[in-house]
């Protein structure tokens, strides 16, 4: 089986255009005894003449003939895919996948997106906001490059890089009394009337389990599946809510107050989720250090 190299066919095509092998030395760089050793290799492997040789000029034989055009496409789609490459490494082309829980996709990352397209206009950026459980999915099944969400995995497979740590508050009417208060304490929360997430929402098992060590009894008024609704619901006067303090961008809050809650144990990190044994490509390594840096 011939093993023709890349180096070869360039010297084929230099001497078909050339004519001559001095001249098609100096166009491949290379010495005309080099670009002779070459031509005689190709002629080998491929078991017959290339060239005509004649005192002054060289010229294709037939089987050149036939082979200059499927050299030319060879090397065209070479040259593509080198620069496919080189474009890519470059980030002058690419595409990188976010899988974000869907609160911080709408509140956190659309800054962070935007800053990044700035940067790099030619790089595409798909984001796919999901619930906590359909990050890791996504990322183990190729799905996505980064996830962003809360710390909860701890798995083998999984490596967390801290973004930052997002602390529960309250958010109430602003007529509340709760609302007068800089800052409010567990025990304000006893017997109120509560807006909630559904309880299979990892975030609301959180806040119920701190209700409980602090002995707090609340009675729920609505369980809803997003953090927009409970907002909404909140801004009509319905009842209270406890959400990360990075959710007030999803409400412009006409008729909400937000206040702290003074223990400071109630907080989430939001990390940056990547797959330990998948390299990142280049779009994707430099999303994860525009916002991890």
């Amino acid at each position: 089986m011939a093993n023709v190299t890349l180096k070869q066919l360039r010297t084929f095509v230099a001497v078909a255009d050339c004519g001559r092998f001095r001249l098609a030395a100096e166009a491949v760089n290379l010495t005309q005894s080099a670009v002779s050793i070459l031509i005689k290799e190709l002629e080998g492997q491929l078991g017959t003449n290339l060239f005509d040789r004649h005192t002054r000029f060289v010229g294709l034989t037939d089987a050149g003939r036939r082979l200059l055009p499927l050299a030319l496409d060879i090397l065209e789609r070479v040259d593509s895919a080198v620069e496919s490459m080189v474009d890519i490494t470059a980030l002058k082309t690419g595409r990188v996948t976010i899988a974000s829980a869907t609160v911080l996709a709408a509140t956190y990352l659309p800054s962070r997106i935007a800053s990044f397209m700035r940067i790099h206009p030619e790089i595409r950026v798909d984001l796919r906001d999901v619930s906590e459980d359909e990050i890791r999915t996504l990322l183990l099944n190729g799905e996505a490059d980064i996830g962003v969400g809360t710390s909860r995995f701890r798995e083998q497979e999984i490596n967390e890089h801290e973004l930052f740590a997002d602390h529960l508050a309250l958010f109430c009417p602003a007529d509340d009394p709760l609302a007068q208060r800089k800052a409010v304490d567990w025990a304000d929360f006893d017997n109120r009337s509560f807006i909630t997430l559904t309880s299979e929402n990892p975030l609301q098992r959180r806040i119920d389990q701190l209700l409980e060590v602090n002995g707090v009894a609340t009675r729920r008024q609505f369980s809803v599946r997003f953090s927009a609704t409970l907002l909404a619901l909140v801004n009509e006067g319905l009842g209270i809510g406890i959400l990360p303090a990075g959710s007030k961008g999803l409400s412009p809050m006409v008729n909400i107050v937000m206040r702290p809650i003074t223990d400071q144990v109630a907080s989430r990190n939001v990390v940056a989720l990547t797959l330990r044994e998948r390299t990142l490509s280049p779009a994707a390594q430099s999303f994860f250090l525009h916002i991890t840096s």
